[in-house]
């Protein structure tokens, strides 16, 4: 046990300092769209999914999964990124970041990607890192993602097989616009609430649960982050620890019991007690900020230089 803990030291160590180097020699910015090849180095390089592997028999999958490459290095945005493997084009390794001003900011949603044998007759199987938290109701926290274009969800979009209807591209580029964007209520039995301008507290209410989840799952990307990403979280964190922490702070506000609409049903929550309203809120509030002093330790263990609270 001890000497494969060993290799896996070094295997780490190996990544730390293959991802540092881009980082630096690139202005400090990360490639969008990346090949791992022997755990070694990242190659920015389209001769990797441009190559003919010399099979004149190349079967539709392999030349689609090919396909699905080229089009993520040159339509991904900002905010997503992709690493595949140099041998094993089975697997692709995606991150989202949460849309600046939403409690999904600045959050490191994970999602693993795999083609399954019947692919691109069957949609790809995406699975999402919940790390047992449940952000939403269609990123389930067993990794379950529900979504149109997989082929899990009843939403008009579906999988196809016409690459210029389906793709990774629009499945990841669907998971940011339908499930993490924060004009969509989490809970469905508020959903008659959501969009009525005098019930905007509710929407607050929603964005400080949301955001909890989210700093919950922040604390677990630093603690464990997935393989070939180690740099870019650490990195990630240490450029945004100042902006989470502020963010933390604004949401405890909502300690206030009176922040909730008194129209909504207090049995959306727990019960049909007024005093049971008051409750959660609350508990949302001791939730932010036991969070809070969690998110400042961790950024400090990760190198963040920051603020005097409140700052």
């Amino acid at each position: 046990m001890e000497c494969f803990a060993g290799k896996e030291d070094q295997g780490l160590q190996k990544r730390l300092k293959r991802d540092e180097d881009y980082y630096f020699k690139h202005k400090k910015t990360f490639k969008q769209f990346g090949v791992i090849v022997n755990d070694d180095l990242c190659v920015h390089d389209d001769k990797y999914y441009n190559a003919d592997d010399g099979s004149k028999l190349e079967d539709f999958r392999t030349k689609r999964i090919k396909q699905e490459w080229r089009i993520l290095q040159n339509g991904l945005p900002d905010t997503i990124y992709v690493r595949g493997y140099k041998g094993d084009d089975q697997l692709l390794r995606a991150v989202i970041l949460g849309g600046k001003g939403t409690p999904f900011q600045d959050g490191l949603f994970f999602f693993d990607i795999s083609f399954p044998p019947s692919y691109p007759n069957e949609p790809p199987i995406v699975t999402y890192h919940s790390y047992g938290y449940e952000l939403h109701p269609d990123l389930e926290s067993d990794g379950k993602v529900c979504l149109g274009l997989l082929n899990t969800s009843t939403r008009k979009d579906q999988w196809s097989t016409n690459v210029s209807k389906a793709n990774i591209l629009k499945v990841l580029m669907s998971i940011q616009k339908h499930i993490l964007n924060p004009d969509k209520p989490k809970k469905r039995t508020l959903s008659k609430y959501f969009y009525n301008l005098e019930e905007k507290p509710l929407a607050s209410y929603e964005a400080s649960e949301t955001f909890v989840v989210n700093g919950e799952t922040m604390l677990k990307v630093m603690q464990k982050p997935p393989k070939d990403f180690e740099f870019f979280v650490a990195q990630h964190f240490r450029d945004h620890a100042k902006t989470v922490l502020r963010a933390c702070l604004a949401y405890t506000d909502l300690r206030n019991p009176f922040s909730l609409p008194s129209s909504v049903p207090a049995s959306s929550f727990t019960s049909s007690s007024p005093a049971s309203r008051v409750a959660v809120l609350k508990n949302l509030g001791a939730l932010t900020d036991d969070l809070y002093s969690r998110l400042y330790e961790a950024f400090l263990m990760n190198g963040s230089t920051l603020l005097i609270t409140g700052s």
